[in-house]
């Protein structure tokens, strides 16, 4: 706590520097979930599922069930156990611009590096082989398109549900989230359409009628915003007050 009074390292008067703990915190939890992600593949593979819908739902489940425990447990503990709505919304607010941030350099700007990297090798050796022997028939495209990383779907889906749970969970300590997630929105969408056209594989397509268990985690995320909110309301923060003063 010391570390956190005016003059620290984590000094809350600074902009900057609270916002260390925030980068920290994003590191050590997309440490974690990259290391759980490997267990929980090789538990759904132990459990012997018989269809493959039924195995990715199992598989959705455990990291949907970790990764969200990662995100707002310390969101819940400032909000229920310490009802502090000033440390909520200014770790709110660390975690949500630094979340943003993170998704936008691992999922376009580092790949993108790590491409022109590896074209500028193959270049490199291609060189020295003869122009003539080049190949420029669609086997070549697909030879390309092969070398490229497959696409994960699952890093998609649970960063938007992550960005729901921070804009409908703790909606009136931080309701300028919603705006935000609007705008990040937009630009996620266009740099991941440029994502998959340039650096991962082309994905098989796959006919589902729904989206599956990520449906059913999207109503229970709901449900459970309208019990925050009530009680960020009545508990955390002194809105109550202002409005039934008696």
């Amino acid at each position: 706590a010391s570390l956190a009074d005016e003059g620290g390292i984590f000094d809350t008067n600074s902009y900057w520097k609270s916002m260390i703990p925030a980068l920290l915190r994003a590191v050590a939890v997309a440490t974690m979930n990259k290391q759980y992600s490997k267990i929980a593949e090789q538990l759904s593979e132990w459990e012997n599922h018989e269809t493959l819908v039924d195995h990715e739902n199992s598989l959705i489940l455990k990291r949907l069930l970790f990764e969200t425990f990662d995100a707002y447990i310390i969101l819940f503990y400032l909000a229920i156990y310490e009802r502090n709505i000033t440390m909520l919304r200014a770790e709110l607010v660390g975690a949500f611009n630094v979340d943003s941030l993170r998704r936008l350099f691992t999922e376009s700007i580092l790949p993108y590096i790590k491409r022109r990297f590896a074209n500028k090798k193959s270049s490199g050796k291609s060189k020295k082989k003869d122009d003539d022997l080049a190949d420029t028939s669609s086997d070549g495209v697909l030879t390309v398109e092969a070398g490229l990383d497959e696409y994960d779907q699952f890093d998609d889906y649970i960063e938007m549900l992550i960005q729901f749970g921070y804009v409908t969970l703790f909606a009136s300590a931080y309701p300028l989230a919603s705006f935000i997630a609007i705008f990040g929105n937009i630009c996620e969408s266009r740099s991941d359409a440029w994502k998959l056209g340039h650096l991962y594989r082309m994905p098989n397509p796959v006919r589902r009628s729904d989206i599956g268990t990520w449906k059913l985690a999207l109503r229970v995320m709901v449900w459970t915003s309208a019990l925050t909110n009530c009680f960020l309301f009545a508990f955390t923060s002194n809105q109550m007050q202002q409005w039934l003063p008696s």
